[in-house]
């Protein structure tokens, strides 16, 4: 073909001879052709099929890939471009026939857009489905599809499993709550016993000086029992609960606070390393994160120095792991540095003045200008070479610091740790437009800057060094940290610090090596995999929890939580509240009186584990577990785009199961309308959204399906360890039981020493020693105080006797005789009863008979009476 006719035809856009195409008339045609000259699918076409809800435009693509997806749509693009397609070869084939392909160029450029186009909206498509996944927004035939995926399980029913070792449980717990109820009331029996036999002698206070008496007695808050059990109620729901302590400390004053924090954080939760401690001490951080995070508009207001969480964090730091920690990590490096007469300078006027003084404490002059400017001095040789001397000390100083500090990564408290994921999750929630280097600031801010910085420039407050530095290293600490805490900020030196700039080359070497320490500081388990500890710790204890208080941080605790009471329990039945209730008014106590107590904590509500075995609970997780096995039994409807709910699924199911003969699936879908129609009934589900509420809850179960299996494994293990402290405990209880038992029975025969004893009495197969009757007149015990009212007639109140007898140590028996005639049948008092209403602050005790006579004693004057005659 010649040259002219290559031309007329590039011209006329004749067909091809060699292929039978014809030549694309515009880029438009030619973009609509693949590699081998046939059609491909257009702009539209490539996209049939996604839903014009989840259709996104260029735009938008851009706009909300990520950097890692727009990289990847980058390198793909780079492949692209580099493969060998059939539009280069035909071009390759005759090099001067390249002007046969019009708008070579054009196409090849929109072949490649239309490529990372294409792969973008693939990206941000996937992106859509699983957000719609984590929020349990899926099809039925979706969730079908996610099943099909899925390794086939086992038949194990883990739910049904976990469900009756919960009742299992929750039937021990009574019985350990009821042996602890018993257990209780024969250790106060025991201490009242024992106090009642140390106030033998006591003379009972008169009528006229009982209320001074008791106004005595309330003075110091401490000496009283009852009191101080209700302030061990207090404490346990303080640290078992830390709701409240977190709303309380918003409601503060910074000074307030300040002194509140280390009775919340160091005497609430101890000093010393427990695991129970610590995951109730992370539970209150993370209750007080969520918190502030929610009232900041921005994360740097986050880390004002008047906001609560780095008080807090401060305050924990202080603990006994904070401190062993900083003294490992910095001992070996600053001891030796602090006993060296080191100059870490590098501010160029400084350095001069320096020189000066000492050139004048040798020879007594000098020979240097002292009116040099700053830019002057910079360039003297003696300056410069002593600046870069002692910069190349500071980074080796602060090398060593850092060596350490990324060394010792995985021994920095792991609470520490914890805290700083648990903010950088929240915080990303929180925030939208939140970057990467914001939340590693964030970390580096309660690592160094509040934690390892505070003992580099103080180290003799945290036992690092022996002695205190002297003026010129506490200068050269203050370089050394001022240096760390920007690389730690991730920033460098500004303009504003120029002497401080000549350290920015080591700053931006070791940047990569801070932000890896970083990303693997927060690589910790949670809590409860971490401490091994789980909600059912506190069902299983044999000790009780101590807390080392003193009276003022209890009188002032009481305070600040009465003051608040009705924002921080807002329900009338809140647990705070009835404690609150039955404690009153604050006591005041001075802040100088520093008497510490050791509280023994108790949980005055018992623990109620009835929810986690709620019969509508456990029919709708049976149900979840039914729909999913008949999900995966059934075919997935091949009807495209056909919007199917549970009921219809159900429906068609029923027709399958008969089509196929299958009886079982048959009997598996009529439970579960059953078990539906019984949640509808419950007010659990409704059938308004054709149960899509439910459906959602599927949904997420199949997608998190194998971490969720595995979830209810551990539970399962959880729950088998929890019934075997059960048991062991109650066997424990059991023990206890008789052993207080046989010391209540010591005590009462060692209390037991009547004056008056008659004749044994035989009885079963043993004697008993009748210990009585003393005999008194109606007039007698009305005189002395013991009866305050009675229905005896007037008229028979002379000639009423009263008989007071023990035939078994601890009871006694009182009987009336009229005329020397039983008025009735005798009546029976308890010694153990009588102490603990005197205890509890009952004053009468009302008795009364067979016959309807009845008798009015005054409690403490009756013990006093059975004191005198029965007891030493």
């Amino acid at each position: 073909m010649s040259e002219v006719e290559k031309k007329e035809r590039h011209e006329s856009g004749a067909e091809n001879t060699e292929t039978g195409d014809s030549e694309p008339s515009s880029p438009r045609e030619l973009i609509t052709r693949d590699q081998s000259g046939s059609s491909v699918k257009s702009d539209d076409d490539l996209y049939d099929g996604v839903d014009d809800d989840n259709a996104v435009d260029d735009d938008e693509i851009l706009a909300g890939a990520q950097p890692s997806q727009l990289q990847l749509a980058k390198k793909t693009i780079a492949h692209i471009s580099t493969t060998p397609s059939s539009l280069d070869l035909r071009v390759k084939k005759n090099t001067d026939d390249i002007y046969e392909v019009p708008w070579f160029a054009e196409r090849h450029c929109l072949l490649l857009v239309l490529n990372a186009r294409y792969l973008l909206r693939q990206m941000i498509n996937h992106k859509l489905k699983q957000e719609r996944m984590r929020a349990g927004n899926l099809t039925v035939t979706e969730i079908q599809s996610l099943l099909r995926g899925q390794q086939e399980e086992d038949d194990t029913d883990f739910v049904n499993e976990i469900q009756e070792l919960k009742r299992n449980m929750v039937s021990e717990i009574r019985k350990n709550h009821v042996l602890e109820r018993d257990l209780k009331k024969l250790d106060n029996r025991i201490a009242l016993l024992i106090k009642n036999r140390g106030n033998i002698m006591a003379e009972v206070p008169s009528a006229k000086k009982k209320k001074e008496h008791n106004e005595s007695k309330g003075a110091d808050f401490a000496s009283n029992h009852k009191k101080m059990e209700q302030y061990s109620h207090l404490f346990y729901l303080l640290q078992t609960e830390p709701k409240y302590l977190a709303n309380l400390v918003y409601l503060m004053t910074p000074e307030q606070m300040d002194n509140f924090l280390e009775t919340v954080i160091i005497t609430l939760f101890g000093d010393a390393f427990s695991p129970r401690e610590e995951f109730l001490t992370l539970k209150l951080f993370q209750l007080a994160i969520e918190k502030e995070l929610s009232t900041v508009k921005k994360i740097s207001d986050f880390l004002k120095n008047d906001s609560v969480v780095p008080k807090m964090l401060a305050t924990y730091n202080r603990r006994r792991p904070g401190q062993e920690y900083l003294q490992n990590l910095l001992s070996p490096i600053l001891k030796p540095f602090v006993a060296r007469d080191t100059v870490l300078d590098v501010d160029p006027l400084s350095v001069f003045r320096g020189m000066i003084n000492e050139e004048k404490l040798r020879t007594g002059t000098t020979v240097y200008d002292q009116n040099l400017s700053p830019e002057d001095i910079e360039k003297l040789p003696e300056v410069r070479q002593r600046v870069e001397q002692h910069v190349s000390e500071l980074e080796a100083m602060c090398q060593q610091i850092l060596n350490a500090i990324l060394k010792s990564m995985k021994k920095l408290p792991y609470g520490m740790r914890w805290v700083c994921k648990a903010i950088r999750a929240i915080a990303t929630q929180r925030f939208e437009n939140i970057t990467e280097t914001d939340i590693l600031k964030v970390t580096g801010y309660f690592v160094f800057y509040r934690f390892i910085n505070v003992a580099i420039t103080t180290p003799q407050s945290f036992g690092i060094v022996d002695k205190e530095p002297t003026v010129l290293m506490v200068k050269n600490l203050a370089s050394v940290a001022k240096v760390l805490q920007n690389l730690f900020n991730l920033s460098t030196f500004g303009k504003n610090e120029r002497s401080m700039s000549s350290l920015n080359g080591w700053i931006e070497k070791n940047l990569p090596a801070v932000r890896e320490y970083f990303s693997d500081l927060i690589d910790v388990a949670e809590p409860a995999e971490a401490l091994q500890v789980d909600k059912y710790m506190e069902l299983t204890q044999k000790t009780k929890p101590v807390i080392i208080i003193s009276l003022h941080e209890i009188a002032e605790t009481h305070a600040f939580i009465l003051a608040d009471i009705a924002k921080l329990a807002k329900d009338k039945d809140d647990p705070l509240r009835i404690i609150m209730a039955d404690l009153g008014e604050a006591p005041q106590v001075s802040s100088a009186d520093d008497r510490e107590i050791n509280l023994v904590l108790n949980n005055r509500f018992e623990e109620n584990m009835e929810g986690e075995i709620s019969p509508t609970q456990t029919i709708y997780d049976e149900t979840k577990e039914l729909v999913i096995t008949t999900l995966r039994m059934l075919p997935i409807s091949q009807e495209e785009k056909e919007e199917l709910n549970l009921p219809t699924i159900l429906s068609n199911g029923k027709k399958f199961a008969a089509q196929q003969g299958n009886t079982q699936l048959t009997t598996q879908i009529n439970k579960i309308i059953e078990n539906l129609a019984q949640l509808v009934k419950e007010g659990y589900i409704s059938t308004a959204d054709s149960y899509a509420s439910f459906l959602r809850d599927v949904s997420l179960e199949v997608a998190n399906r194998a971490q969720i299996r595995e979830q209810q494994r551990k539970e399962i293990k959880r729950l088998q360890v929890t019934l075997k402290s059960l048991a062991d405990h109650q066997q424990y209880l059991r023990a206890q039981t008789d052993s207080y038992n046989d010391y209540l029975r010591d005590c009462r025969a060692k209390a037991f020493a009547p004056k008056k004893k008659k004749k044994a009495v035989k009885a079963g197969d043993g004697a008993i020693t009748m210990i009585g009757p003393f005999k008194f007149s109606y007039n007698a015990l009305q005189k002395k105080g013991v009866i305050i009212e009675s229905d005896v007639p007037e008229v028979s109140r002379k000639m009423c006797k009263f008989y007071i007898s023990c035939e078994q140590m601890g009871v006694f028996d009182i009987q009336a005789k009229i005329a020397g005639a039983n008025a009735d049948d005798p009546i029976e008092i308890v010694l153990d009863d009588l102490l603990e209403k005197n205890y509890n602050g009952v004053q009468r005790l009302q008795l009364a008979t067979t016959k309807g006579l009845e008798v009015v004693l005054d409690v403490p004057l009756t013990i006093h009476l059975i004191n005198k005659l029965f007891l030493k």
